[in-house]
């Protein structure tokens, strides 16, 4: 048989042009003898007939989703998907293709085994790239030649679908040597600039996980030295020196001039991360002039210092030539699980949304402010609705087809709605297969990628960091540390895959969410098979504030009822005080919030001691940064800005990631 694409065409890579529930009844239909009859031309053209009289014919070298067929549907009907289930059994009983095992079987028939190829890993460098960039239309042409002149950083992932991970679209290969089989999670869907740039990484890299292209500037553009990026830093610098100088107490008018100067710098400049960094340093300021509890000095510190470093940082930091949105194509998204935030009287929901297929991590997210008669807005929170028809504890515990979502650079999901698509929600099942390296198979490989990162300052934003799935073999035990309000855990990942720490602080928006958690582990609702949420790096330790947890059913601790049982939990030991890092840090933050008078005032005596603990600790240049902007901030005004930026940014780096010991 003389179509090796369909024959090396996976289930998983079936799904992905269809559906998981077309392919689940194909290969039941094909492995109960009722698939289609098929004949094959010498040119290479299938034709399935169906028992209900219906013909699906597809061209030479054309993907299934091209084929014509004579039921009304215009897209990957369930006969189209049946064609390519039938011929690959049938080319399989044949004898086996090039690259293939005989005998091996599909995994999703229920039982009934359906011949498939076998997966087989391969390089996408090897397709004809040029011949693909020649045929790109008007607008995709322009859109390549665009990210190459900024230059665009591509994460790689090598296999037997390998998938190339761009800013703000995900690449697969479903079949070797196809390009034609190449699908984007962009709404083109396929044949877009996303593709090109996919293949020229894997060509260049020569095996590298990750690889930067483009970035050369053409002849007349603004290069890192010139004045266009001079011009961005300084209006970087001007914002934080007007923030020394003032401090967030002043209010957002004193800033405005200052942010719009950036923001326009930035917009001039195609800095994307800037964009998204001034967006929230603005959201910031006016928390805080509104009085609202999402106003944190931290986190005004925290962007302070992201600024700084972006501008410092090249080309990959700015993110120049990121699309800071994008439009998706239909798309599954499968929730990972949610987290209720307190805010004041309000709160915020976030839902971590997964799609399956290329293992994109998206965020849906939303404010909630109490109602004029609301005493209280926690037992309402999961009806309350994150888009048209789409409620917190719906889309927390469910997944949502839609065909109208569009992808911020920082991986915020927005929704649209109208006659063009829609959003639907349904349920998911409690477990959920995903790629990696959104799945994780052990405990130090996440560590050393964690470990590997750069400053948070200098990379990529996005609102689900370090995010990953775990299935886990047993629950070693869990604490209750009374004093700090954290439930505490630890459990065995399969084939020695290592110990995850599992942490979560009480949350007054999900106050039931710790005895669930305690639930789940204690094993009241079967055991634990799977653990989704953020990680981090704790005393050398890999901690995971768990998102959802999948038992016999999912468990989304925040948005769990309370089921009456209790769950006891032994104590664990209280946790240490503040670290000197994090005095430093809350230190700066005050320079920025109270501004330099008021700051001056209070630093002389408090700020001299910190430096003598610092330096009698072992952190003697963490001591001279803080002591070169102490001494600047009081002496003349004016002069605090570059030493507030070297301790800053000293800080930021070394709270990220402590590493040895300072020299």
């Amino acid at each position: 048989m003389a179509r090796p694409d369909l024959r090396a065409l996976t289930d998983d890579g079936l799904i992905q042009l269809a559906n998981a529930g077309l392919v689940k009844r194909a290969l039941r239909e094909v492995a109960a003898g009722a698939g289609p009859a098929l004949a094959e031309a010498d040119d290479g053209t299938v034709e399935a007939r169906f028992a209900d009289g219906t013909v699906t014919r597809l061209g030479p070298g054309r993907p299934p989703d091209a084929a014509t067929c004579t039921c009304p549907a215009s897209g990957m009907c369930r006969h189209r998907v049946a064609l390519v289930v039938a011929y690959r059994a049938a080319a399989v009983a044949d004898g086996p293709a090039e690259g293939a095992a005989e005998g091996a079987a599909g995994g999703m028939a229920d039982g009934a085994a359906v011949p498939a190829a076998e997966a087989v890993a391969w390089d996408p460098g090897t397709l004809d790239g040029a011949a693909l960039e020649a045929g790109l239309g008007g607008a995709a042409a322009a859109e390549l030649r665009r990210l190459l002149a900024a230059g665009i950083t591509v994460e790689l992932e090598r296999g037997a679908v390998p998938a190339a991970r761009l800013p703000t679209a995900t690449v697969r290969f479903l079949v070797p040597d196809a390009v034609g089989y190449a699908r984007c999670d962009c709404a083109a869907g396929g044949g877009c600039a996303h593709v090109a740039l996919a293949i020229r990484a894997f060509r260049e890299a020569a095996g590298a996980p990750e690889i930067r292209l483009g970035g050369a500037a053409p002849a007349g553009a603004a290069t890192a030295e010139s004045p266009a990026e001079e011009g961005l830093a300084e209006a970087v610098d001007r914002v934080i020196a007007g923030l020394l100088e003032a401090g967030v107490v002043s209010g957002p008018e004193a800033h405005d001039g200052a942010l719009i100067r950036l923001r326009r710098a930035a917009e001039a400049r195609g800095a994307t991360q800037v964009l998204l960094a001034e967006a929230e340093l603005a959201g910031q300021l006016a928390a805080y002039a509104g009085r609202h509890a999402a106003y944190d000095a931290a986190v005004v510190l925290a962007l302070a210092a992201e600024l700084l470093g972006r501008v410092r940082g090249g080309a990959a930091a700015l993110g120049l030539g990121q699309p800071y949105e994008t439009a998706m194509g239909k798309t599954r998204l499968v929730s990972l699980g949610a987290r209720l935030l307190a805010r004041g009287r309000g709160a915020t929901a976030r839902v971590a949304l997964a799609d399956t297929d290329t293992g994109a991590l998206l965020a849906l997210e939303r404010e909630f402010a109490p109602g004029e008669a609301e005493a209280d807005i926690v037992a309402g929170l999961p009806g309350r609705l994150l888009g048209p028809g789409l409620s917190v504890a719906g889309t927390g515990q469910g997944q949502i087809l839609t065909s109208v979502a569009r992808r911020r650079a920082d991986g915020l999901l927005a929704l649209g709605q109208g006659a063009r698509g829609r959003t639907a929600l349904l349920p998911r099942d409690a477990l959920v297969t995903l790629p990696a390296p959104l799945a994780a198979r052990d405990v130090p490989s996440i560590l050393r990628r964690l470990a590997d990162r750069p400053p948070a300052f200098l990379r990529p934003r996005d609102r689900l960091e370090a995010f990953h799935v775990f299935a886990v073999e047993a629950v070693l035990g869990q604490a209750w540390a009374p004093g700090a309000q954290i439930w505490q855990a630890a459990v065995e990942l399969p084939e020695a895959g290592g110990t995850l720490h599992l942490a979560r602080a009480y949350d007054p928006a999900a106050p039931h969410a710790l005895d669930a958690l305690a639930g789940a582990c204690a094993g009241r609702w079967g055991p634990v098979r799977q653990v989704a949420g953020p990680v981090r790096i704790a005393d050398g330790a890999l901690v995971c504030e768990p998102w959802s947890v999948s038992v016999d059913r999912l468990v989304v601790p925040d948005l769990a009822a309370p089921d009456g049982a209790g769950h006891p939990i032994p104590p664990a030991p209280d946790l240490g005080p503040a670290t000197l890092l994090d005095e430093a840090a809350a230190l700066l933050a005050n320079a920025l919030h109270a501004g330099r008078r008021a700051f001056a005032a209070g630093a002389r005596a408090g700020g001299a001691d910190l430096v003598a603990r610092l330096a009698a600790a072992g952190h003697p240049a963490t001591a001279a940064r803080l002591s070169a902007f102490l001494s600047a901030t009081l002496a003349a005004p004016g002069t605090q800005s570059e030493p507030f930026a070297r301790a800053a940014l000293w800080v930021a780096a070394m709270r990220d990631d402590p590493g040895p010991e300072e020299a």
